[in-house]
């Protein structure tokens, strides 16, 4: 039950010659550029570095397209009306994941010599074989998780399992809207909505028909994601250090990826805003909700992140000390750490205490940027001091190497993203949710100041 019904003819029409802005398109061709540069710099100069490097870059941008189409998942199963304008943006994300993936396959391929328990690791830029490096590294309760065949087996699995999760859910969410949307822009559509559409019928039944399974693949997406994200932050990340182990890090992984993907939605909705036609939608009580809800998941971090400091602290056993020592202690590494505090706490939650702040598009835009860089510093914080032993902190390895992966990782996410936006309608219109409900109350108007 609604009370009003918008008009998405603009946001229809837009489809036709929308191209990816040539400022966009150049300059994460150049991020791409320069990263390669940065990774082979690093590959020549210090391969655990750069491999490790890799890996933050790759976590972060999975994240991403993942936590995109997770915000879907959730604005689904709580029948969220706010998000609604929002939701396309993260599911238009996950068409990502599968370059994301082949970034995966080129790691766990070449990549994995970083783990300490592979049998060949590398060691100050050369290889030797696990036996001379570290006696003893594992318990023989891991011995057979902590191998590489069924390591690259179970994230091949996991990921592609998840991922055609994800695209079942995309297409059912975004097949009624190009059935609306080819009804009026006839022989102008894309040639290839025609693969999702199929054999259509009436755009109120589909409409209906997306509605009852995107709830179905929501349930089980909901079970899926937490998983197999909380296995990968054990595999990919923890691993790294096989004598330390948190059972809070997979929950304080997958919900901080979807932290992120949140922060990036609503940076493409602020800068994208005209060239996506999403001014009449996305409003500034859209943007405050998103940044209420940005605030509480600053709060989880910092409070999951307390949570495993606390006991480890308390406990004092060696095992489990020396992996917060190094972070905290050590003064090659605890500039950083403090770094992430500042990032991913003490700024943004500041900042976002202010009402003014969460409706105003500048002062938005870089919170959401800091919280961006605070997860960026946070990945490394996590990965780099695990295989990285030397006494100094290479500035210049992060600044080239570190910096540049992630630079060419968002570049290459920057130009699917848009492109595939380009091509589709920016917002969910045959989605019910857009329009106003009969019972919605505001004793305030966000959108008045």
């Amino acid at each position: 039950m609604s009370s009003s019904t918008l008009d998405f003819t603009a946001t229809i029409d837009a489809i036709v010659g929308r191209t990816v802005p040539d400022k966009v398109k150049k300059s994460a061709l150049v991020a791409i550029v320069l990263g390669l540069a940065g990774f082979g710099y690093g590959l020549v100069t210090e391969p655990v570095w750069a491999w490790g490097s890799f890996l933050v870059a790759l976590i972060f941008v999975l994240s991403l397209a993942q936590g995109g189409v997770m915000f879907g998942v959730m604005m689904n199963l709580v029948a969220g009306r706010w998000g609604a304008p929002l939701k396309r943006i993260g599911e238009v994300f996950g068409f990502f994941l599968p370059v994301g993936y082949l970034l995966l396959v080129v790691f766990l391929v070449a990549g994995t010599g970083i783990y300490p328990w592979h049998a060949n690791t590398i060691v100050d830029g050369g290889v030797v074989s696990l036996a001379a490096h570290s006696e003893g590294v594992l318990f023989h309760s891991k011995e057979v998780w902590l191998s590489m065949p069924f390591f690259i087996a179970r994230q091949l699995v996991a990921f592609a399992l998840l991922i055609i999760l994800d695209y079942w859910y995309i297409k059912t969410s975004l097949r009624p809207d190009l059935i609306a949307a080819k009804a009026r822009l006839g022989d102008k559509a894309p040639a290839w909505w025609d693969r999702l559409i199929g054999d259509a019928g009436s755009v109120e039944d589909e409409a209906a028909a997306s509605s009852s399974k995107q709830t179905v693949i929501a349930v089980v997406l909901a079970l899926t994601y937490p998983m197999i994200f909380s296995m990968a932050a054990f595999d990919l990340m923890m691993s790294l250090s096989p004598w330390w182990y948190a059972n809070m890090f997979g929950a304080w992984f997958f919900v901080s990826a979807f932290w992120s993907a949140l922060c990036g939605i609503g940076l493409f909705a602020l800068l994208g805003k005209d060239w996506a036609t999403l001014r009449p939608f996305v409003t500034k009580k859209t943007m405050h909700d998103l940044g209420m809800l940005a605030t509480a998941l600053c709060m989880f971090w910092a409070y999951t992140s307390f949570a495993q400091i606390l006991p480890i602290w308390y406990s004092n056993m060696p095992e489990e000390t020396d992996f917060l020592l190094v972070r905290m202690v050590l003064p090659e590494w605890y500039p950083l750490t403090y770094s992430v505090a500042v990032t991913c706490f003490l700024a943004p939650f500041v900042m976002l205490t202010s009402r003014a702040v969460k409706k105003m598009k500048w002062p938005m835009v870089g919170v959401l940027c800091t919280i961006l860089t605070g997860i960026f510093l946070e990945r490394t914080m996590v990965v780099m001091p695990s295989i990285y032993f030397k006494d100094s902190f290479p500035i210049d390895l992060f600044l080239i190497c570190s910096v540049g992966c992630l630079a060419a990782a968002i570049g290459l996410f920057v130009l699917v993203v848009t492109k595939v936006m380009s091509q589709v309608p920016s917002v969910t219109i045959t989605d019910e949710r857009m329009n106003k409900h009969d019972w919605d109350i505001h004793a305030h108007s966000l959108d008045a100041h």
